[in-house]
């Protein structure tokens, strides 16, 4: 039986994630990781590690037909989507380019505004990515980063762990640990630092996830990660899940806080 058969939500990864994901945990952000940067008319915006391109086309829109917009990401699963669903609605054309963060493919100087929401806590070598986006921004230019906070101040991702590794073992439920690894404010000032920026702001900040139920939340972790489950299995961890989620369900479906770093910087004088 495939991942869409058992968990109800066909697509690949890339797919899932762009349908499932962007609504419900990652579109909350795009405004506040914009607001670090605020992109004006005509200037020069690099989104690293895009996806599906959330913050691109919000870019896209703030910059206008005469800005330059381009989304980069090391996958091409996620660059096709991005690509599927990339209406431009009268912003700046946005071109979508593949590779890594560490090796950026630009000239020194090319743009105006980096950015790159949730994406820095998986790159290898992060402070090699922060050079490389630092030497891609012209004097001047800014750079927006957003991390997730701690696991422990996300109830829906913590709830996650704990029945996946219940169900499926130690490996799985180890998989709900990176994306929060780059949790401490601290850490990631100290990373822009020793890339370079002289000139860096740091703060947390708290949002929300909203699914349609906890049943979705499973539902959805499940395709993402093509899980194979009988029907039996996958019906006891939904229940199990909805217990553990049972104080942020309602009437309007499953509301969970989540924290965020938000950190800015700016490229002058050469540090």
């Amino acid at each position: 039986m495939d991942s869409a058969t058992i968990w109800g939500i066909p697509g690949n990864w890339a797919e899932v994630y762009h349908h499932c994901f962007v609504p419900t945990v990652i579109n909350p952000w795009v405004a506040a990781t914009l607001a670090l940067v605020a992109p004006q008319p005509g200037e020069r915006v690099l989104d690293i590690a895009c996806g599906s391109g959330a913050v691109t086309r919000q870019a896209a829109q703030a910059v206008g037909p005469a800005g330059q917009v381009v989304g980069l990401d090391v996958s091409p699963e996620m660059l096709a989507v991005a690509a599927s669903v990339d209406g431009q609605d009268g912003g700046a054309i946005i071109e979508w380019r593949e590779g890594p963060a560490d090796s950026l493919p630009f000239a020194d100087g090319s743009f105006d505004v980096v950015t790159c929401q949730l994406g820095l806590m998986f790159f290898p070598d992060r402070v090699a990515a922060l050079r490389e986006m630092r030497r891609v921004l012209a004097q001047g230019g800014r750079i927006a980063v957003m991390t997730w906070g701690p696991l422990a101040r996300c109830p829906g991702n913590a709830a996650m762990a704990q029945v996946w590794g219940q169900y499926f073992g130690a490996e799985q439920a180890a998989k709900f640990g990176p994306p929060h690894a780059l949790h401490d404010p601290a850490e990631v000032r100290g990373l822009l630092e020793a890339a370079g920026f002289s000139e860096v702001e740091v703060h947390t900040q708290m949002g929300s996830a909203h699914f349609p139920s906890s049943r979705a939340l499973a539902r959805s972790y499940g395709a993402l990660a093509s899980l194979e489950a009988d029907a039996a299995t996958a019906a006891a961890l939904c229940a199990d899940l909805a217990r553990l989620l049972q104080a942020y369900c309602g009437d309007a479906g499953l509301d969970y806080p989540i924290e965020a770093v938000l950190a800015w910087a700016r490229q002058r004088n050469g540090a």
